[in-house]
């Protein structure tokens, strides 16, 4: 071998191990970034594979009948055989004992909010209940607004902005936009309202939980600038979607959180130290409320009942 080919070689050879050595870099640069960006989502569809209940009992009309009768469904977004069981099951009960409101809890279309497919995951499989009178009061999930539609999502939808109050007799329901929780004017929004209104009964509706053992996970950020406001002005009741199940909190500061995801399909959950019930079911929450007694319950879609929860209050 000459003097010439063996430089060759001891160059080509440096060059090849370079290269190997740079995509050894890169991989475990790439995967450290992996890491770092899915590391929650790992541990978690790893750790929280809690599915079905246990136990389910059938549906029996309230009694005395319900002054106030709200039907709350999460993350409707899909069109398709789940979505149109929701729809079922919310028109069983309907059937019985009408609605006041429908109230969605955000990620209304996926997989960016495009207004034109409200109607496979919202008008159609809801028509019967919607034509029956029945109000559809909505807030924007983080799907809704990816494509930058949440505005004309809601224009269609009939709401008149991205943070809202409704009252039904003697209960208030504050609907909020978690995606942008902290923006002008709507916090301060919230603390007027509620501060403003003498109902006995205070509701909020937000998308991101501030207390989920599910597979996202609390929303510590909208813990943080909810829980002191809800808990001054005796809000009672929040319910959210954002994580694909079923969860009850224990009363936090005399506020129950519920989140309720479910309407299109499910995601294995889990539990905290917070969780009263938590299942992985398809399913609406039937809330009904007379006098000084809300009953709440987990309605799946052969209309059992898969958990039920009575609060009281003193207001």
């Amino acid at each position: 071998m000459s003097t010439g080919d063996a430089r060759c070689r001891r160059l080509l050879g440096r060059g090849v191990a370079r290269a190997v050595a740079g995509l050894i870099a890169t991989a475990v640069v790439a995967a450290a970034v992996v890491g770092v960006v899915y590391r929650r989502q790992i541990v978690a569809f790893l750790t929280h594979r809690k599915g079905g209940p246990e136990v389910t009992w059938p549906y029996e009309a309230h009694d005395p009948a319900p002054e106030v009768h709200l039907a709350m469904v999460g993350d409707v977004g899909d069109s398709g055989t789940h979505v149109d069981a929701t729809g079922a099951a919310v028109a069983r009960v309907a059937a019985g004992e009408p609605f006041d409101a429908l109230v969605l809890l955000g990620d209304n279309v996926y997989p960016d909010g495009e207004p034109s497919r409200l109607r496979g995951a919202v008008f159609d499989p809801f028509a019967t209940v919607l034509a029956s009178g029945t109000d559809v009061v909505a807030i924007l999930g983080n799907h809704d607004v990816i494509g930058g539609h949440g505005d004309d999502q809601l224009e269609v939808l009939g709401m008149e902005g991205r943070w809202w109050s409704r009252t039904y007799g003697d209960v208030l329901l504050v609907g909020l936009d978690s995606n942008v929780l902290d923006a002008p004017g709507q916090l301060e929004f919230l603390e007027e309202t509620l501060a403003a209104s003498d109902a006995r009964w205070r509701l909020v509706a937000v998308h991101h939980p501030p207390y989920s053992a599910g597979y996202q996970g609390s929303s510590v950020e909208v813990r943080a600038l909810l829980a002191p406001i809800l808990t001054r002005h005796g809000v009672q009741l929040v319910l959210s979607g954002h994580d694909h199940d079923y969860q009850r909190s224990v009363p936090i500061g005399g506020v129950t959180y519920v989140v309720s995801g479910a309407g299109s399909g499910t995601r294995g959950t889990g539990e905290d130290e917070f969780t009263a019930a938590s299942w992985s079911w398809g399913h609406f929450v039937d809330v009904a409320i007379t006098g000084d007694r809300l009953t709440l319950r987990a309605v799946a879609h052969d209309g059992t009942v898969f958990d039920e929860v009575v609060l009281t209050t003193n207001r």
